[in-house]
């Protein structure tokens, strides 16, 4: 999870004319910590917030729309 606020931006990677993968993670990626959320799927979004590039296999229209709705807004997370 990441939280609304952290989020700079996301870049949609299915699109064919999308060289965001290439031209920003390959030259900038080591300035990043690249967390490979999509578990074993082919990558559909990269979120980008100020130390982190997320790689997910959800797609970018659908990230933008749980950020609009405020999807699990309040939710609380414990690690038991």
């Amino acid at each position: 999870m990441v939280k609304n606020s952290e989020i700079i931006a996301i870049f949609n990677l299915r699109d064919p004319q999308s060289l965001i993968y290439e031209d920003y993670v390959l030259k900038y990626g080591q300035n990043y910590q690249i967390v490979d959320a999509a578990d074993g799927e082919a990558y559909a979004s990269m979120i980008l917030t100020d130390d982190t590039l997320y790689l997910s296999a959800i797609s970018a229209i659908t990230l933008k729309k749980r950020a609009d709705t405020g999807f699990m807004v309040g939710a609380v997370y414990t690690n038991l």
